[in-house]
């Protein structure tokens, strides 16, 4: 390969602003596509390229796809992602962020940490917004297409994927999966292995890492409806910040939600919002409160999620209510009166327990005023006045408000985005190849560059690989589906198409640092020779005849 060509291309995509969530990402879908259609092969072959619209994307955002078509079916997938976070981080050197060679002679002048000033004088780190996440992988990926379309034989099929959206809700990877089943029938492909390029760090002993998994992420969201009263008359109601607070303290980095596979552990939740409903001040407690928090997974499903948190949530309801009642007996021995229990009863429910509920009660009046919130949140996403995971509370309070039974009550749902766990070792019959590719990553990396590498199950800092497979489907898609308010109305995925495509995942990235900080940097060597290489002896490796 070309490294002076790679390093072009690497500095030219970077230069592409392509903040996620904002238009910008179709200047990169522009750059690729363009890239592509200059290529001799693509030139000859228009078909074996392209892009592929989202479907109802407000920002009308594509995935950018290229075929090198070969001998035979066996396919690898090469996966990158073209979205980067923004610039903001950057202050004063914010336009600089887009442009390395500018930035490294002032980013000296800033803040820095020991770590990032000894990368910066070495000069073997390339800093800027995208560098590690992921503009390397993707001219990678670019550079080796190019590479394999000069071929005149080839024996097998190399199939890149660039998609948008990685860093937000992965809707490029989601409906990747609906392209993947596509390009397979359409062509007569048979997927391998998926290679992503997201960036690698360094364990404790300094060696490079591949990974032959990605982390799952589930987010729970839970909503409390108590009884409101005045402050005044404070036990005739109950606060659902107290006794969301306890569920907080039940779950918050509470290890039953960690998973152990084989020395990996994966960490354990924390909560990234809650709150009470109140919307300005009066003197009384508010009706409801509401959070959520994101369970990384290894092999816990929504099932087991659902479960444990209501197992929390029903010990610390319970918590409450033994609290209360001892609160209010001391009460009213201090002013001598008689010795009184209050109503409240332990009542906790997961989302599709009360969606069916409000339909039994309400029927079509509630599916009709479901529907117009639904509309309504869309709106105000838009404008910026609430996010998906907010708005969870909004839809269970339009749920809670058609149930008859008023009674203070918890329930358990799940948010968008939902990233299924994925590893090769979950595969049954996993072919001898997938399976013996780790060794042999390992080996030619020491023998051929060198370098020290080891393989991990996880890539724990999530991944568009979620969407290439489904293992557990029975615990996993009734739960999400029947759990998730926003399923089917904002937020999708075609786990029929993630079956079906069903393919081993390996992440083979450069070392990278400091992802979504100002001091964002990859490791130069990694991006020109290290990772090039072994990607490629990979791609080889599957499509040989070599087992």
């Amino acid at each position: 390969m070309n490294k002076q060509e790679l390093e072009k291309l690497f500095y030219d995509l970077v230069a592409v602003k392509s903040d996620t969530g904002t238009v910008r990402e179709q200047d990169a879908e522009s750059f690729i596509l363009t890239w592509l259609g200059e290529l001799d092969y693509f030139k000859a072959n228009p078909e074996l390229f392209g892009k592929y619209q989202l479907h109802n994307d407000p920002l009308d955002r594509s995935i950018i796809w290229g075929l090198r078509k070969g001998r035979g079916p066996d396919t690898v997938i090469l996966l990158h992602h073209h979205d980067v976070v923004d610039s903001f981080d950057y202050g004063v050197l914010k336009e600089l962020a887009y442009r390395p060679e500018e930035l490294i002679g002032q980013i000296s002048q800033a803040d820095i940490n020991q770590d990032t000033k000894q990368d910066l004088d070495s000069g073997n780190w390339i800093f800027g917004r995208g560098t590690a996440d992921m503009k390397a992988g993707a001219a990678i990926h670019m550079m080796l297409l190019k590479e394999y379309t000069q071929l005149d034989d080839f024996s097998g099929n190399l199939l890149l994927l660039s998609v948008p959206d990685e860093e937000s809700l992965s809707q490029g990877a989601r409906e990747g999966a609906s392209l993947l089943r596509q390009l397979k029938d359409k062509h007569n492909l048979e997927y391998v292995m998926c290679i992503d390029g997201e960036p690698h760090e360094r364990d404790d002993q300094g060696r490079a890492v591949f990974y032959e998994g990605s982390v799952g992420k589930t987010m729970v969201v839970v909503y409390v409806r108590g009884k409101k009263t005045h402050i005044g008359h404070i036990f005739q109601g109950i606060n659902p910040s107290h006794i969301l607070s306890e569920i907080v303290a039940q779950t918050d980095m509470n290890t039953v939600f960690s998973d152990v596979v084989e020395g990996e552990v994966s960490p354990p939740p924390s909560w990234s919002f809650m709150r009470d409903t109140k919307e300005q001040y009066d003197a009384s407690i508010p009706e409801s409160a509401g959070g959520y928090f994101s369970v990384l997974t290894l092999t816990q499903t929504p099932k087991d999620i659902l479960e444990n948190t209501k197992k929390l949530c029903e010990q610390a309801f319970d918590a409450v209510v033994k609290r209360i009642n001892q609160h209010y007996t001391n009460f009213r021995e201090m002013g001598d009166q008689p010795m009184e229990v209050l109503p409240w009863q332990t009542n906790v429910l997961y989302f599709s327990q009360a969606f069916e509920q409000a339909q039994k009660d309400s029927g079509d009046d509630f599916i009709q005023a479901y529907d117009q919130t639904i509309i309504d949140i869309v709106q105000d996403i838009s404008d910026g006045k609430t996010n998906i995971p907010d708005s969870n509370m909004k839809l269970i309070s339009v749920t809670l408000d058609y149930i008859k039974d008023k009674s203070p009550k918890v329930v358990i749902a799940f948010s968008p985005p939902y990233y299924p766990h994925i590893a090769n070792l979950d595969f049954k019959d996993l072919p001898d190849k997938a399976k013996n590719l780790g060794l042999q990553l390992m080996e030619y990396a020491k023998q051929n560059l060198d370098q020290d590498y080891v393989r991990k199950h996880y890539f724990m800092g999530i991944s568009d690989l979620s969407y290439v497979a489904l293992n557990d489907a029975e615990s996993v898609v009734p739960y999400i589906e029947k759990n998730m308010p926003h399923w089917n109305r904002t937020y999708t995925i075609p786990f029929k198409d993630l079956e079906a495509i069903g393919v081993p995942i390996i992440n083979i990235g450069p070392w990278g640092k400091d992802y979504h900080k100002f001091t964002e940097r990859v490791y130069r060597d990694d991006v020109l020779e290290y990772t090039p290489k072994l990607t490629k002896f990979t791609i080889e490796y599957l499509l040989s005849n070599r087992s």
